[in-house]
């Protein structure tokens, strides 16, 4: 084992030329920031080729492994500095570790052609493998303290990455381009999936990351043929006799999202903030801060305008500006964007290097949830005919995700005009078919136990949702029982679900007190018991809460809110910091707070806004379902804990769960048709477990086809791509979906969430994203403005501090 050391990192070396373990010193955990092979040799995975350094390629369609050549030469000049040469009798591969005086370490890779003829080279690709791991390990804190997620910046000459400890806890680490372009980052997955054997926590596993430094797409399944936006650089290289190519990365520690932007800076990488996603209705903004001495010497619009893939280039140079104060230099543009579809901005500097930004102009959001409703009550609504649950929602699933879809549609018709159609068949389905597929001849108190010889607790969450919405509606809308009635079930299910007493096995009783989707309607639920005078039910079920709350509240200090069924799951800490908030617990909500921060990503590439989730995909990936409900876990929690992160991170998340249901996006070998969906979307590149879902959009019925003996079986009943979705669209309208938020950034400037910011004569208009614009909130000021009930108010004026009601209604 070598050693390497400066005054910043620690770097050991393998006899092959690996990086076996990689320390930043002032990192107080000593948290190993590459993939640990002791660890994986002790939990029993394989993985041993795909340690940080170990490198194949495509040579002459020969593959070449590094695993299979003789160890490579090391050449140690001091504790600062090795170089390790790999050969092979066409290709060598060379690495260079430097550790300067600066606190920094690099990463030199050079290819090289050692033959007296031309060869091809179809792909190189080197592991790259960052310390994204969920221990198998019920000690929460490994997994928060030693673990990390991984957003990449791709396209282009500025290819960075963000490695974020879980615990958002400082130092985190950057990796930075500083040479040779990045072509492509994937992904592959080792895992342990124990579900059926009735075990909690029953998941973990790892990402082993890929840098490609020559990709031709071969290896990204169909996603090349459909990849407009990255496929440009998909290609092999001829290397001539002797000829050379080389990349090189600088490593860093950095202390938070601005931080990490600032170092980019240094090492020649512009700083850009822009609109990720907007609507046809809205604005796009962009805005750049360049390096030291550098210019900006073009920039060009690009995007796909129909199937066929016609490819439109807009010149915007002349529409950036030049924005100073006392605290910083920009050029920004503001422009409206009249056609949905993804978009691609390619910046050339002065050096003639390229940066890019990817993002999507979206059809006004209430467009796409009311064709979205309507194609479930026409395509996924089973006729009383059909022989398999009748009046159920297809496709048909045993678990409580599937009921999301009525819950969505019950929501919608909430927010706006109701269509009676759409409210009667979610009504026939909560009534004929939901009570008695979950339920024993329909007795809340007696579950049916749908997986073999157990039911999981959190299934009711969804049953008491689409009851509690039914009974929001007017009498005269419901065929089968009146809103008292759906409002004392809803409250029965709850009472049922949060009561250990109520349950007779281990797992279930255990399950009562992990927190839910129940978070996003349980404070209502309560607050119309008492309205309507149900007391019994009321009292009852408050207690269950205080209860379950103060539960939550011992658990907080060793973060317990953060394992479910999993071992590290955002589905645990985000609604569990959503919930201390509504329970007005805030000392602990801000433990669980930096948890959803570090868990959600940023990028130059809006799909890779999603917070962190792995399994689904086997891959770095958005889930509708719990994409969604994390960004709104955050965006609800910053309106008790009033952190921006929270705010930005929430929205950044909210839309990059839209691409599971815009059918205006072209780059997916799955085109969608309006109103369809499908939850789950890919966004490495390749995926190298199933490269068929590389930035692809999928359901988790694509497992059926799985050689894992344990997702073939677990989806074995499952069919078509969206059962598991709806809920997000719910948390969705709960929050980005009425409401606005204004914030003054670090340069006293105003910024606007969920919308566009124009100056008037006097003071500024505010116009909304929202879907059904009706609330406003400015938080440091403590503003809020609220519409009269049935009023959607597009726009409004925001002078003198204060808010102020435009004309423009909708």
């Amino acid at each position: 084992m070598k050693l390497l050391r400066n005054d910043t990192f620690e770097v050991h070396l393998s006899s092959q030329g690996t990086v076996e373990s990689l320390f930043l010193t002032d990192d107080r955990v000593r948290m190993n920031w590459v993939i640990d092979a002791q660890y994986v040799k002790d939990a029993g995975y394989e993985g041993q080729d795909k340690r940080f350094g170990q490198w194949s390629a495509v040579i002459d369609d020969q593959l070449i492994e590094s695993v299979n050549l003789q160890p490579p030469q090391i050449n140690l000049v001091d504790d600062k500095s090795a170089a390790v040469a790999f050969l092979h009798d066409k290709f060598k591969v060379e690495y260079e570790y430097l550790l300067n005086n600066n606190g920094e370490l690099q990463w030199n890779v050079r290819c090289s052609n050692i033959t007296n003829y031309s060869i091809r080279v179809n792909g190189f690709h080197s592991w790259f493998s960052l310390a994204y791991i969920m221990f198998r390990d019920q000690d929460v804190l490994r997994n928060m303290k030693h673990s990390c997620a991984v957003f990449p910046h791709l396209g282009g000459d500025f290819s960075k990455f963000a490695a974020m400890r879980r615990s958002n806890e400082a130092p985190h680490l950057a990796i930075y381009s500083t040479g040779d372009r990045v072509t492509a980052f994937g992904t592959y997955c080792s895992y342990v999936n124990r579900f059926l054997e009735q075990v909690s926590p029953s998941l973990d596993g790892m990402l082993y990351h890929r840098l490609s430094f020559v990709e031709d797409g071969s290896s990204m399944g169909q996603s090349a043929d459909n990849d407009w936006i990255y496929g440009g650089d998909y290609s092999s290289i001829t290397l001539e006799p002797s000829e050379e190519r080389n990349w090189s990365f600088v490593f860093t520690p950095f202390k938070d999202q601005e931080e990490f932007y600032a170092k980019a800076q240094k090492y020649g990488h512009p700083h850009w903030n822009y609109s990720h996603v907007t609507t046809t209705d809205g604005n796009f903004f962009a805005e750049v801060s360049l390096p030291e001495e550098e210019a900006l010497l073009s920039v060009k619009i690009v995007t796909v305008v129909d199937e066929a893939g016609t490819i439109k280039e807009t010149d915007i140079t002349n529409e950036f500006k030049f924005v100073s104060n006392l605290k910083s230099k920009r050029l920004r543009i503001e422009m409206p964007m009249k056609s949905a579809g993804e978009i691609k901005l390619e910046a050339t500097l002065g050096n003639g290097k390229c940066d890019v930004l990817v993002g999507n102009v979206i059809e006004p959001i209430h467009n796409l949830l009311e064709k979205r409703a309507a194609w479930l009550c026409k395509h996924s609504f089973n006729a009383a005919q059909e022989s398999t649950r009748p009046y159920a929602f297809m496709p048909l699933s045993n678990q409580g995700e599937s009921l999301g879809k009525l819950s969505f549609i019950l929501m919608k018709n909430l927010l706006s005009l109701p269509e009676p159609a759409q409210v009667r068949k979610v009504e026939m389905s909560a009534f004929l078919d939901l009570k008695q597929h979950w339920f024993e001849d329909g007795d809340f108190m007696f579950p049916k136990p749908l997986y073999g010889s157990f039911y999981r607790i959190y299934d009711f969450d969804y049953v008491g949702h689409v009851y509690y919405l039914l009974s929001r509606f007017d009498k005269s809308l419901l065929s089968y029982a009146n809103p008292e009635t759906y409002l004392t079930w809803a409250a029965q299910v709850m009472c049922m679900r949060l009561d250990p007493d109520c349950h007779q096995k281990k797992r279930e009783k255990e399950e009562t007190q992990l927190v839910g989707v129940f978070i996003l309607y349980i404070a209502d639920l309560l607050e119309d018991l008492k309205k309507s005078e149900l007391n019994f039910w009321h009292d009852k079920l408050h207690k269950l809460w205080l209860q379950f709350v103060e539960g939550l509240q011992r658990g907080s200090q060793g973060y317990q809110g953060a394992v479910t069924e999993h071992f590290y799951d955002n589905a645990g800490f985000g609604p569990t910091c959503e919930a201390l908030c509504l329970a007005h617990l805030t000392d602990e909500a801000e433990l669980y707070a930096p948890l959803i921060i570090a868990n959600i990503g940023f990028s130059n590439d809006y799909r890779a806004n999603a917070p962190d989730r792995w399994w689904e995909a086997l891959s770095f990936m958005t889930h509708s379902l719990w994409g969604g409900l994390v960004a709104g876990a955050a965006r609800s929690s910053y309106e008790t804990l009033g952190d921006t992160r929270l705010l930005e991170a929430g929205y950044r998340a909210t839309m990059a769960v839209f691409n599971c249901y815009d059918w205006n996006v072209y780059s997916t070998t799955r085109k969608l048709k309006p109103g369809e969906a499908a939850s789950t979307y890919s966004i490495a590149a390749p995926n190298l477990n199933m490269p068929e879902l590389s930035r692809n959009r999928f359901g988790q019925s694509i497992f059926k086809k799985s050689s894992d003996p344990l997702f073939s079986s677990l989806f074995s009943n499952i069919e078509g791509d969206d059962w598991d979705m709806g809920e997000e669209l719910v948390a969705y309208m709960l929050g980005f979906g009425t409401t606005t938020y204004l914030y003054t950034d670090g340069d006293g400037e105003i910024r606007c969430v969920n919308g566009f910011i124009e100056q008037a004569e006097k003071g500024w208009i505010i116009t909304s994203y929202a879907a059904y614009p009706t609330r406003y909130v400015m938080l440091e000021k403590g503003l809020t403005f609220v519409s009269k009930a049935g009023e959607m108010v597009k726009s409004i004026l925001f002078i003198d501090g204060q808010f102020k009601s435009t004309e423009i209604k909708i």
